[in-house]
């Protein structure tokens, strides 16, 4: 499996703290987000980790040296970072060679959640949990009765769960999700991010599935408040 870490954005929610660094080197629990990020990556023993750099991305490089260790990562620009993250994926795709899981770097998940993360997946997989309760940025979702995505918005009223930032594609789907990736900037603009194609495949013959991560618990750094929250989640002893 590959894994793929969107770390190009701005970050600009969180104020003064993004004004000269990048989302991905906030400081949480002592270390960066792309420290967070890449240590969860790893614990799912990845063939290649593919870190999307954009905004400051010469700090980026600079932050994942260290980082990096035995680790297959490399890095990748995304000049257009302005742009909705699904540019950010399709930067990364010269250097997929298999199917992948994609994530973002604003997001730190228990270490335990790989173990729901690593089992294979034999179709596009969207991950989402019950355990929230949704506000209005929050990505809701809608599945069926088989656990099919129906749709996947921040603006839906109907939903029964939140999608948590992660998403896999097995290698035989790769094609496809492509594809609609593709199909989807063509249509709808470079702001997109990559949940729309999640959305695009829900209207089709192979709509993805879901995998429940809920009982895990996991934090999104999004906002100084977000940032204050998680910095007391990880001091807590129970966090691990």
């Amino acid at each position: 499996m590959n894994v793929v870490l969107l770390a190009a954005g701005l970050g600009s929610r969180l104020g003064a703290l993004t004004r000269d660094l990048p989302k991905a080197l906030i400081s949480v629990g002592g270390k960066p987000l792309l420290a967070h990020a890449l240590g969860f990556a790893a614990s799912l023993r990845p063939s290649r980790i593919v870190v999307v750099g954009g905004f400051c991305f010469s700090l980026v490089q600079e932050a994942l040296a260290p980082l990096r260790g035995d680790l297959p990562a490399e890095l990748v620009e995304n000049t257009r970072f302005r742009d909705g993250n699904l540019v950010s994926l399709l930067a990364a795709k010269p250097l997929v060679r298999e199917g992948f899981l994609v994530m973002n770097v604003d997001h730190i998940y228990r270490p335990a959640i790989a173990q729901v993360v690593a089992p294979e997946v034999e179709r596009v997989t969207a991950f989402i949990d019950t355990d929230r309760k949704l506000g209005d940025d929050d990505m809701k979702v809608e599945r069926d009765r088989e656990g099919h995505v129906v749709a996947i918005a921040k603006t839906l009223t109907t939903f029964d769960c939140g999608y948590v930032g992660m998403t896999r594609v097995p290698t035989a789907m790769l094609g496809r999700y492509w594809e609609e990736a593709d199909r989807a900037l063509a249509e709808e603009g470079r702001a997109i991010h990559v949940e729309r194609i999640l959305a695009r495949l829900a209207k089709t013959a192979t709509p993805p599935v879901c995998r429940d991560i809920s009982g895990h618990g996991w934090l999104e750094v999004d906002t100084p408040d977000e940032r204050t929250a998680a910095e007391r989640a990880l001091a807590s002893s129970s966090w691990a």
